[in-house]
């Protein structure tokens, strides 16, 4: 009776709370929520009936997820729910929905031991499509002693269950959500995959799974339907230990990241996932908690775009590999439209006569153009930009030269609406006498008052905020700022300045909606930075 009088005060002070957001017209802002993917483990018992339970429901306050995708729930769930004042929606034993927001309407699919799904109502009249799933295994590979590093058939088919369920599963979602009524509505799902990623397993981390190189097809299918995977995109280099959400209870097994947070739709951004496997006592569950922060952005009335820009130092890591792929990798994790990269080889015998744009480009089926500074070790030193879009013109803009010779890149690039933009990458001098930077910034800034196609900005500027060359560059424009507690972009392994930036000009032309720096501790010397801003009409 008290659950179902929460319940009841929940719903209605939500609805007044939504009534009262559109009436003051803020059903047009931004809105923040947490999801949660978290197997319990057996309802959470295993630690004792009352005292499990309990911590479960600790740990999920602390998270302070607003929605939780909860597997083995196994009789726990409605308690849960109840101590959390949250709707819970369930089905079958396994799977289950606990929401701070009401539940419209269920659109669950397939086997109810296996999948949950609830059109949930967030603030602002939003509609979430969200699914707690769990899928089965074949074979036990994570138990020490049962995984056969050498037999990359049998690992595959130890999770081929995984992924013979979620192809009818997505099956199922698509034709469920395919009524006009559906349209446009940004779908989460999220739960134990019991299988891990493409994403991971790759050749320039394969020293981290005992020399394995595995593309696992489960993580493919809803990768390929156009689902972004929160936690890669938000921890775009793989770190094994840092990413597992399997085991945190039993340290010898085989650490893996088996659970995931996957969603589509144009106005979600992940724009924060953490992994939560402590406990004041004792955390109660063999699998971690995987929490994601979305930003639901007001709607969009523009394009919008992700902007990337990063120093690559010729794909020379700081463990002292030179390793393309893995600049490949960690840029393909962020999705972006337009990517600024500096310190880029063309043809130099240092990085093995490749040409670095061009083969990122292609690695990212993303075009590119490439500016030179100066002839170096048989080919040149630049910088380069990539663009999801078509570049139809380039120039290289010449700078003073300082302790080496600079030019910036300026691309024009072609939109889907067929407008166009300027997009333009530099890399200023870097020695501690600002002179050269300023006479850089002072070149480039006649060029740019010279634009008459709003542009993007981006690069490496080697100088910090408030400096003489940022506040030259940076007055007419919009600034893609940085959460303070999170702006250092040098060095990568313990960053203490700040000076990769983007902007955007005219100012009046776009809109910011966030920006972030990017954990990279191996890739570079350099943090990658990305900007979300929208053009507008």
């Amino acid at each position: 009776m008290m659950y179902q009088i929460q319940r009841f005060l929940v719903c209605l002070i939500t609805f007044f709370l939504t009534s009262l957001m559109c009436e003051s017209g803020l059903c047009d802002e931004s809105v923040t929520f947490r999801t949660m993917t978290w197997n319990i483990w057996h309802g959470g018992r295993e630690d004792g009936e009352k005292i499990g339970p309990q911590r479960v429901v600790e740990v999920i306050r602390q998270s302070k997820a607003d929605i939780v995708a909860m597997q083995e729930t196994y009789g726990s769930g409605e308690w849960i729910s109840e101590q959390l004042g949250y709707h819970f929606h369930p089905r079958g034993t396994n799977v289950s929905i606990h929401s701070r927001y009401p539940v419209l309407e269920d659109i669950s699919v397939f086997e109810k031991f296996k999948c949950v799904g609830a059109l949930l109502e967030l603030p602002g009249d939003r509609k979430l499509a969200f699914y707690s799933i769990w899928l089965p295994y074949n074979k036990e590979i994570w138990v020490e002693g049962t995984r056969d590093v050498n037999d990359l058939e049998a690992l595959k088919y130890a999770c081929d269950a995984s992924r013979q369920d979620l192809e009818k599963m997505w099956a199922l979602i698509q034709q469920r959500l395919s009524h006009p009524q559906y349209a446009g509505i940004p779908i989460v799902i999220a739960g134990d995959f019991n299988s891990m990623s493409h994403l991971d397993y790759i050749k320039p981390f394969r020293d981290q799974f005992d020399g394995v190189v595995l593309d696992w097809p489960t993580s493919h299918i809803l990768s390929d339907a156009g689902f972004r995977d929160a936690w890669r995109e938000n921890h775009p280099e793989v770190n094994r230990m840092k990413d597992r959400t399997w085991t945190p209870r039993f340290p010898k097994q085989q650490q893996d990241r088996i659970d995931f947070i996957y969603y589509r739709g144009s106005q979600l951004d992940a724009r924060d996932a953490i992994v939560v496997d402590q406990h004041a006592q004792k955390f109660p569950s063999d699998h971690a908690a995987l929490v994601t922060e979305f930003s639901w952005d007001a709607p969009v009335t523009g394009q919008t775009f992700r902007a990337v820009s990063y120093n690559i130092k010729h794909g020379l890591g700081n463990d002292g590999r030179l390793d393309l792929e893995r600049t490949a990798a960690l840029l393909n994790n962020l999705h972006a439209d337009f990517i600024g990269l500096q310190e880029v080889d063309n043809k130099v015998k240092r990085s093995g006569m490749v040409d670095q744009a061009q083969t990122l480009g292609r690695s990212l089926k993303m075009h590119s153009a490439f500016g030179s500074f100066m002839d170096y070790q048989g080919g040149q030193y630049g910088l380069a930009i990539l663009s999801k879009h078509p570049i139809v013109a380039a120039k290289d803009i010449r700078l003073p030269t300082g302790n080496e010779p600079r030019v910036a890149l300026a691309c024009k690039v072609r939109l889907p609406d067929q407008r166009e933009i300027m997009v333009v990458n530099l890399h200023f001098d870097w020695v501690e006498d600002d002179e050269f930077r300023f006479q850089q910034a002072k070149e480039l800034a006649k060029y740019l008052n010279t634009l008459t196609l709003p542009y993007v900005l981006m690069g490496d500027f080697n100088d910090q905020p408030k400096s003489r060359t940022l506040d030259l560059l940076s007055s007419d424009s919009l600034a893609a700022a940085k959460p303070n507690q999170d702006r250092f972009t040098f060095s990568a392994t313990k960053p203490t300045m700040e000076i990769d930036f983007i902007f955007m000009a005219p100012r009046q032309a776009w809109q910011f909606n966030f920006s972030r720096v990017f954990e990279g501790k191996l890739t570079s010397d350099h943090r990658p930075i990305l900007a979300v801003i929208e053009l507008k009409p």
